[in-house]
């Protein structure tokens, strides 16, 4: 996120007009959030991969779930504002 929070300043900037509401609000959230999701779905794909494995064979259900909510977190924070700013149009 720290890497594409510049890169959605500069969306933001060139999207919202001077006066008046953007024609694109949803161009923000989605170059804010873009990068941070490439990198969830391999992630999920793998402790999803974890889980489903007998629990004696798995050390590393722990993290595998720790790594879960974390990704959850991410999309519940990437689809709020962006469902939002969609009913707004």
């Amino acid at each position: 996120m720290v890497i594409t929070a510049p890169l959605a300043m500069f969306a933001m900037l060139a999207t919202y007009p001077s006066n008046g509401p953007s024609e694109m609000p949803w161009v923000t959230p989605l170059v804010f959030f873009s990068l941070p999701l490439l990198f969830a779905i391999p992630s999920l794909v793998l402790a999803i991969h974890v889980i489903n494995r007998p629990p004696e064979s798995s050390p590393d259900r722990p993290s595998a779930a720790a790594a879960l909510c974390i990704a959850g977190l991410v999309v519940a924070l990437a689809l709020g504002p962006a469902l939002d700013l969609l009913g707004n149009l």
